[in-house]
């Protein structure tokens, strides 16, 4: 048995590293945060909160950077380009990376990264000649872009008291010196100085003497004046001596720019102008424009990154908002697969962005701004109900339905039937997750409703049911989702990364079936029962009937859930786990989200066969923390839903085709050696293939996955490879009964 189950996970891991396609990463973010941007020709270059987008300024075309694309991280907060048309990106965690767009080539500096310091952030990256000036909370580095080494990093600053340390943000060259502006201060040097490495040989400014400001945002040296702004202003430094900047007072300037004749600064919503020289007489600054997404950098005048928009150009006499038309949010809380394989999530419930669905081609937001019928924008929950409906859990506004078409067909709240979930609020309905029974009825998960509907019932007659009565209050019971096993006892989860409700068990009931334990219907289990904790985060039914319970202790598995009691176990490898969703895949195997990655266990449940995290795949998975996994049954591809964006992954478990009609063999002519497998499409469940010489022969036999694909690596029995000829690929069902027939040529190279 141990070593029959050794050469099936041999098999897949044979599958899921050389099968083309399976075992390969996409990455889905909104890159609507924009960090820092810089122009290269054409190309307008943007760092985000989600990656890397260039976006051509003749064709308008975008071109999109994740880890899937290159990165090591999304999480950009440098851009700059260099003499030769290079890119140089820095990231939060210190990753420098330099990507030619000519090439594709990509090479990563980890230098930085890899230091002890708590802090590695990137702030802003400069070029000048072959060095690149890289500004980080670790301090001011030079690198030889053309060695490829680095030349120095200052981390100290002066001497104490007024010694500053790392938290470098800007940089200016002014009258002979270099002047770096710090969170705390701000320093210089001579350009002449032959030792800048030595704290003691710059010279400190902050607010314990002349420096009227702190924390320092950006540097820009204009007409014998340096410019310096801050979270509180704007100070001038001109012939040895600081001055502030009278309009500019009490400002949060997030950056500043200077040509001869002005100096153009932003806040967070506006962009000011004022003329140089600045005389004391002058007025207010002028207000170019005002921005409703925060403004967050800006490179010149016509070019400012923002927070929730993208770039803000102006051209032709008017700003436009340039972004890539990808996700609206990276918060995927709630992701669900609709029966056309769309996408959905939800976006939370503490500062929700509403729900969001993908296409394959295209993204959609459903938000109050474009659905007020919404009430909120807090979705917590998607559902996938009957005809392929979808509903949306609000947290605070009730529940919408969504049609087959994407359309919101109703929205119910506490004004048409779905009550109130806390006492003083007579408006306020949190609805969690919805299920749909055998007879079409939706089962609704009401968060603690005053009149006891533990469940709101949505049947087939559009109409909606309040019979069903449990005391949600006094202790508070939360239902935050709701399954339904293949006996349709329905079983509700209790607690979520929004819930603090106090746990009291797993909560069940069936209305036609006397389940173990159950009174009226209903039934709990709780830690007396067997359960770990009563803090039931998430739940699922394989496809053996089997019920798995995610708690913040791991998993249970009720396996028989007639008689939940009787027969369930807890599942100690992942004890120590934070179980946030459960996903079952064609093959039975069971994807586990938790705080700290995606585990993959067998059918049963006695083996983990991977562990995904976000070291493992090299970045692809954005995030350990996985709020939610879903799958695709027909595509095979596992979505893995975090705060920072979705990640995709191909595998092989695809549902199996009921009959055989053809099978679909890739690639042929099948070259041999080869780095990928032989895919056969088309299968039905365990079905078991052969390969067959033309004179019948056979050269091996394989037993598929289970689904609807299997693989052949061109071996046969012995482990030699095949010779070059045509081949017969005969599938048989798991009983004989059913068999389907393909031709294969094979070249030995």
């Amino acid at each position: 048995m141990v070593r029959a189950f050794l050469l099936w996970l041999a098999v897949m891991v044979a599958v899921f590293q050389g099968h083309a396609g399976v075992g390969e990463w996409k990455t889905f973010t909104a890159k609507r945060e924009v960090r820092d941007v810089v122009r290269s020709g054409d190309m307008l270059w943007s760092a985000t909160s989600g990656g890397l987008f260039g976006y051509n300024l003749s064709t308008g075309t975008y071109a999109e950077f994740t880890t899937s694309e290159g990165l090591k991280t999304i999480d950009l907060t440098a851009v700059t380009v260099d003499a030769e048309g290079s890119l140089w990106i820095g990231a939060a965690n210190g990753v420098l990376h330099k990507y030619s767009p000519a090439s594709g080539e990509w090479r990563y500096v980890m230098d930085i990264a890899i230091l002890g310091n708590p802090q590695k952030r990137i702030n802003a990256l400069r070029t000048a000649g072959d060095t690149l000036f890289i500004l980080s909370d670790v301090g001011l580095s030079l690198y030889s872009i053309s060695r490829e080494e680095f030349g120095g990093t200052f981390e100290r600053f002066g001497t104490d008291p007024k010694l500053l340390t790392g938290g470098v943000t800007a940089m200016s060259v002014f009258e002979g010196s270099m002047w770096v502006g710090t969170r705390a201060g701000l320093a210089s040097t001579p350009v002449t100085n032959s030792n800048p490495a030595s704290p003691d040989s710059w010279t400190v400014y902050t607010t314990a003497d002349a420096l009227p400001l702190a924390s320092v945002t950006g540097l820009a040296a204009q007409s014998g004046s340096l410019y310096i702004s801050s979270n509180t202003g704007i100070a001038v430094e001109s012939g040895g001596a600081f001055t502030t900047l009278a309009q500019a007072g009490g400002l949060f300037v997030v950056d500043l720019f200077a040509d001869s004749s002005s100096l153009t600064f932003a806040t967070p919503t506006q962009l000011l102008w004022l003329p140089l020289p600045v005389q004391s007489g002058d007025g207010a600054a002028v207000v170019y424009d005002q921005f409703p997404s925060s403004i967050t950098c800006m490179r010149d005048p016509g070019t400012l990154g923002t927070q929730k928009s993208g770039v803000e150009l102006f051209t032709s006499g008017s700003w436009r908002s340039v972004a890539p038309p990808g996700p609206p949010s990276n918060r995927f809380i709630s992701i669900a697969v609709d029966a056309r394989g769309s996408v959905w999530s939800g976006t939370g419930s503490a500062n929700g962005e509403g729900a969001m669905s993908y296409d394959g081609t295209q993204w959609r937001s459903y938000t109050v701004q474009l659905y007020p019928e919404l009430g909120r924008n807090e979705i917590q929950k998607v559902s996938i109900g009957a005809n392929n409906s979808k509903w949306l859990g609000n947290w605070g506004s009730g529940v919408a339905l969504i049609d087959d078409a994407g359309n919101v067909r109703r929205v119910f709240n506490t004004t048409n039937g779905v009550p109130p979930s806390v006492p003083n609020d007579v408006n306020y309905a949190v609805v969690g997750g919805v299920a749909t029974d055998r007879n079409g009825v939706a089962w609704i998960c009401n968060r603690t409703a005053p009149d006891s509907t533990a469940v709101v019932r949505f049947r087939p007659d559009s109409t909606l049911d309040h019979s069903l009565k449990l005391k949600m209050r006094d202790p508070d019971i939360a239902f935050t989702d709701v399954v339904i096993d293949f006996n349709n006892t329905k079983w509700f989860a209790n607690f979520s990364r929004f819930e603090n409700a106090n746990p009291t068990g797993l909560l069940y009931y069936n209305e036609g079936l006397p389940v173990s334990g159950s009174s009226g219907g209903w039934g709990r289990l709780t830690t007396v029962d067997g359960l770990t904790t009563n803090a039931v985060w998430s739940l699922a039914v394989d496809r053996q009937g089997e019920v798995w319970v995610g708690s913040d202790q791991g998993v249970s598995i009720l396996f028989d859930p007639l008689y939940p009691k009787q027969r369930m176990a807890a599942y100690h490898p992942l004890r120590d786990q934070v179980i946030q969703a459960i996903a079952v895949d064609a093959l039975n195997d069971k994807w586990i989200a938790t705080k700290q990655g995606v585990f993959l266990l067998s059918p049963d449940g006695t083996s983990i066969l991977d562990h995904f995290t976000v070291e493992s795949t090299d970045g692809k998975l954005l995030d350990n923390d996985v709020a939610s996994i879903a799958i695709n049954h027909e595509t095979g591809m596992v979505y893995c839903g975090t705060e920072k964006g979705l990640s995709a992954l191909t595998t092989a478990a695809v549902n199996p085709v009921r009959d055989f009609d053809k099978l679909a063999l890739a690639p042929n002519p099948f070259l041999l050696p080869s780095q990928t497998l032989l895919t056969i499409d088309g299968l039905v469940e365990n079905s078991t293939v052969k390969v067959l010489t033309i004179d019948g022969s056979l050269v091996r036999e394989i037993k598929s996955p289970g689904g609807r694909v299997g693989f052949w690596d061109g071996r046969d029995a012995k482990g030699n490879l095949a010779s070059t000829g045509v081949y017969l690929i005969v599938a048989f069902s798991e009983d004989g009964s059913k068999v389907v027939t393909g031709k294969l040529a094979v070249v030995r190279r």
